[in-house]
């Protein structure tokens, strides 16, 4: 195996999911490809908050039947939105899918292919970032706990967890080393950040903490 294809729809948190997705990949060797038909591995970021894009992903996972049928080697993965705590229809509609992935779970298509390339992963991946660019995002709160009536978010996300201060410092002070000159901090609901972190931090904090970043 050496390459792969990312197909993401959706918002700007799975973008985000995808990057992070990507950084583990290269790090286990795997380039990317342009398409399906050259990826060892294709993966598919699903979101399901318009009917309109669950039918993009829909029609994106049938068409990749006759390249599997094809080729048993591929990995077929499908992530994102789409994949609840429960895959058990999702297994009977896409019986060609290798592995299923709820959103930033990404361990159980890296535990797959680390078996297949007879790699250590815990041993070969570090951080997982977004790609270096000149504008990236970093997601800081995952998941919402508002539970309105029309959103499928709280129950493929979950509910709210904060990333820490430090971690999102962290992180963009990579970036920044790597050339990153803007950066975008994602949530379902940032208003809501630090809530739930034991050291009672808000966004306001993480704002000027980041902001201290120095710039390359």
């Amino acid at each position: 195996m050496d390459g792969y294809y990312i197909w993401t729809v959706g918002c700007q948190m799975n973008k985000a999911d995808s990057e992070r997705l990507e950084s583990a990949l290269g790090q286990m060797g795997l380039a990317p490809r342009p398409s399906p038909k050259e990826a060892d591995v294709i993966v598919l970021n699903s979101c399901v908050v318009r009917q309109s894009a669950e039918d993009r992903v829909v029609g994106m996972m049938t068409s990749l039947k006759p390249l599997k049928q094809r080729n048993q080697d591929k990995v077929v993965a499908l992530m994102g939105c789409m994949v609840g705590p429960k895959t058990d229809d999702l297994e009977k509609r896409f019986p060609y899918v290798d592995v299923f992935m709820q959103p930033q779970q990404y361990q159980p298509l890296i535990d797959l292919l680390g078996e297949r390339m007879d790699i250590d992963t815990e041993g070969c991946i570090g951080p997982l970032v977004a790609r270096p660019d000149v504008a990236t995002y970093i997601p800081i709160i995952h998941g919402c706990d508002k539970f309105c009536t029309f959103c499928i978010i709280p129950y493929r996300r979950g509910r709210e967890v904060s990333r820490p201060v430090a971690e999102i410092v962290r992180e963009a002070e990579m970036l920044v080393e790597r050339g990153v000159k803007e950066v975008t901090l994602l949530g379902q609901n940032v208003d809501s950040y630090g809530h739930d972190l034991p050291d009672e931090h808000d966004l306001g904090d993480l704002l000027t903490a980041v902001n201290d970043v120095s710039r390359a």
